[in-house]
C-alpha cells in the first residue's frame, strides 16, 4: 500500500505482507512481532483487529504509537489497522479524523483503514478490509458518557453502511476481525459457551451474522481474522444470496502472547508462514 505525501495512492498492496492477531495494546509483544516481520523483509503489516493502542486518547497511548512508528520507520515500513471490537472508537474519532479517503492517520507510519477499503497487488489480487465484531462480554463493559471514558463502544458493530461500502464485487483476500461461520470454528467455540451469558452469546452471534453477509457478498478466497484468541486454518463451502457455492479458506490468528499470532502472507499465492513470537 503506497502512502506518499500527496495521499493520492492508497490502493497498492505488497506482494508479501505481515499479519498480526490481536495485539491488545501489548507494547513489548507488538514491538517484538514487528521486529520479526521486518527482519523477514516485510514492509507492509496489517493488524487484524483489537489493536488497542487507541483507547481513551491518553498521552501514553500517543507515546506508544510514536515508539512503534519509530520501529517501522527504521525499515521504511508501514502498519495498517483493520479495527476490532476492543478499540477506543470514541477517542479514535475524536483525535484522528478521517482524511478525504477515509483513512485515520495515527502517525506517519500507522494508518487506520476504513471499513470496506479495497486494495490491489501488482499482479491484480484484490484485498479488502472489513473490521468490527460484537463483544461477547458486552454485559461486563460500560459505554462512554458524553463520548468519553467507557470500555464498550457501539461502533464495534458492523453496519448496513459498512456492507454497502464493502460492495459486491468479488475479492481474493479479506482482512477482518470477525471470521466466517465455519463448522470448524463452531466446534472449537462450543465447549466454552458456559462462560458467557445468553445475551452475550446472542449479541456476538448477531455480529458474526453481519460479517457472514459480507463474506457472502464478496466471496473471498481467503479471510484473515483475529478476535477468537485461537489459531485455525480451515476451508469450507458457503453460498451467496443467489445460492451459488464458493469455497473460502478461513485463517484465524491467535492473540498477543501466543506463538501462532504473527505471520507472513503472500496475497497472490495465498501462502502463509507463521512467525513464532516468543
Amino acid at each position: 500500500m503506497t502512502q506518499d505525501n500527496s495521499m493520492t495512492d492508497h490502493t497498492a498492496v505488497a506482494s508479501t505482507i505481515g499479519v498480526l492477531g490481536d495485539p491488545h495494546k501489548d507494547f513489548l509483544w507488538t514491538k517484538k512481532a514487528l521486529t520479526m516481520l521486518l527482519a523477514a523483509g516485510v514492509k507492509q503489516i496489517h493488524v487484524l483487529g483489537d489493536f488497542g493502542f487507541v483507547w481513551h486518547g491518553a498521552p501514553q497511548e500517543r507515546n506508544d504509537l510514536n515508539r512503534l512508528s519509530k520501529v517501522l520507520s527504521e525499515s521504511d515500513a508501514h502498519l495498517y489497522v483493520t479495527g476490532g471490537n476492543h478499540e477506543g472508537y470514541a477517542a479514535l474519532h475524536r483525535h484522528y479524523p478521517q482524511d478525504g479517503y477515509g483513512y485515520r492517520h495515527l502517525t506517519d507510519r500507522i494508518t487506520w483503514l476504513p471499513r470496506g477499503w479495497r486494495g490491489r497487488t501488482d499482479a491484480g489480487t484484490v484485498v479488502a478490509s472489513l473490521g468490527g465484531a460484537n463483544s461477547i462480554d458486552r454485559g461486563r463493559r460500560t459505554p462512554p458518557v458524553d463520548g468519553r471514558g467507557g470500555s464498550w463502544w457501539p461502533e464495534e458493530q458492523i453496519t448496513e453502511d459498512d456492507l454497502r461500502q464493502l460492495g459486491t464485487e468479488p475479492v481474493d483476500v479479506l482482512l477482518a476481525h470477525d471470521a466466517p461461520r465455519t463448522q470448524a470454528l463452531a466446534a472449537k467455540l462450543y465447549p466454552n459457551q458456559h462462560f458467557w451469558t445468553p445475551e452475550g452469546l446472542m449479541y456476538a452471534d448477531m455480529g458474526q451474522q453481519m460479517f457472514q453477509r459480507g463474506v457472502e457478498q464478496v466471496k473471498p478466497k481467503v479471510v484473515l481474522s483475529g478476535h477468537y484468541h485461537l489459531f485455525l486454518d480451515t476451508t469450507e463451502t458457503f453460498h451467496d444470496v443467489a445460492g451459488n457455492a464458493f469455497d473460502t479458506r478461513s485463517i484465524i490468528l491467535d492473540c498477543n502472547g501466543f506463538s501462532r499470532s504473527a505471520a507472513v502472507f503472500e496475497p497472490d499465492t495465498q501462502t502463509l508462514r507463521i512467525l513464532p513470537v516468543v
